[in-house]
């Protein structure tokens, strides 16, 4: 039976002319996903053969001039299916149906080849693809797995990462802060009442603090340190921070708190408990990116090998020329304006980037 090369080279022809058995694995051949050899698509690891079976398997079950259908090539046929695919082939009328459709394929096959169909720049370019993923499979995938991952690896990581896995409770809050205590007297039963939109409009026209005004008054999320997830966020104030820690429950307004000679009102709107996670828990993960950095690591050296030995030229000059059709446009000019009053300085001027906030910013009940 012909190979891989001339299969491949056909795989787009199956996609129009082929029904039955072998449909699915022709329209896979065009899937992006198949076609990229970053991702793994091991196949199911072939169990150990006797001599009597591969005598077995050697037994030719078609003939088509020089090319044979041998009992193993059928096998592996209707082991590529999945489990309910392979069930029909039980049924000696179904598995008659797919020796007829590999005998259809390898006619289309040689006809092709004949017709030097594998000329044609579509066929040349799947040919490659199928051939580039078999080989990172055989060289790469088949080889370095995430059982390959030694247990000690996988530990270190743990040990050397802890902030990934324990992560202390945090708290999100927003607060309004003004000039004076009687300003704060005041907002405290206003704002003991209002919901999260009132409350941030409330913020973002009376609040001193510029930094989080733009945000309604919002201070994300923070440890019992004041500290923030992400090193690149501001910390927040000891005094914001320990009235916020104080509240119970998410909703709950905090008295008048003094920050620097000024008053601030404290609301709490999101908790998230303490987080620590055993090595037995973080392991599969752990390995997982371990599996995937190795591979990609080994991938990319073998590249860089095949680079050195190739020494290809590269004209960036030429670039130039390269003609790319504009974006198709996405959305209309007001798509993306944030509502009138929200997340703005002044009603009608533009939001800072920076201050802009996102979904992780909305606080949530739920939380």
């Amino acid at each position: 039976m012909l190979r891989v090369t001339r299969v491949s080279v056909l795989s787009f022809l199956l996609g129009l002319s082929l029904t039955g058995p072998l449909a699915p694995r022709a329209r896979a051949q065009h899937d992006p996903v198949a076609h990229d050899p970053t991702v793994p698509q091991p196949p199911p690891p072939p169990a150990p053969r006797t001599p009597e079976d591969e005598a077995r398997r050697a037994h030719v079950v078609a003939r088509i001039g020089p090319a044979t259908i041998t009992v193993g090539d059928v096998e592996d046929q209707i082991s590529r299916q999945s489990p309910f695919m392979r069930a029909r082939f039980r049924d000696p009328t179904q598995l008659r149906d797919l020796v007829d459709n590999m005998i259809r394929f390898e006619l289309l096959a040689r006809e092709a080849v004949r017709q030097g169909v594998g000329d044609d720049a579509e066929v040349r370019e799947a040919t490659s693809q199928g051939a580039v993923q078999h080989l990172v499979r055989e060289r790469f995938d088949d080889r370095i797995t995430p059982d390959s991952i030694p247990a000690a690896d996988v530990d270190a990581y743990h040990a050397a990462h802890p902030e990934e896995f324990n992560r202390p409770e945090m708290r999100r809050a927003s607060h309004v802060l003004v000039a004076t205590r009687d300003e704060a007297v005041a907002l405290v039963a206003r704002l003991r009442e209002a919901d999260a939109r009132t409350f941030r409009q409330v913020a973002q026209e009376t609040s001193l603090d510029t930094e989080s005004r733009t945000r309604g008054g919002d201070l994300r999320y923070f440890d019992a340190t004041g500290h923030p997830p992400s090193s690149t966020e501001a910390g927040v104030a000891p005094a914001l921070t320990a009235a916020a820690f104080a509240l119970r429950e998410v909703g709950d307004v905090s008295e008048p708190i003094e920050v620097e000679g000024r008053f601030s009102v404290v609301k709490l709107t999101g908790l998230r408990a303490a987080e620590h996670r055993t090595i037995t828990e973080s392991a599969p993960s752990i390995r997982l990116r371990l599996w995937r950095e190795r591979r990609q690591a080994a991938i990319d050296a073998h590249i860089e090998e095949l680079r050195t030995r190739a020494a290809p030229e590269i004209h960036e000059d030429r670039m130039r020329a390269i003609v790319m059709e504009p974006p198709e446009p996405t959305s209309g000019p007001d798509e993306h304006r944030a509502p009138e009053g929200e997340g703005q300085d002044e009603p009608g001027s533009p939001v800072h980037p920076a201050a802009a906030p996102s979904e992780e910013d909305e606080p949530s009940p739920a939380e």
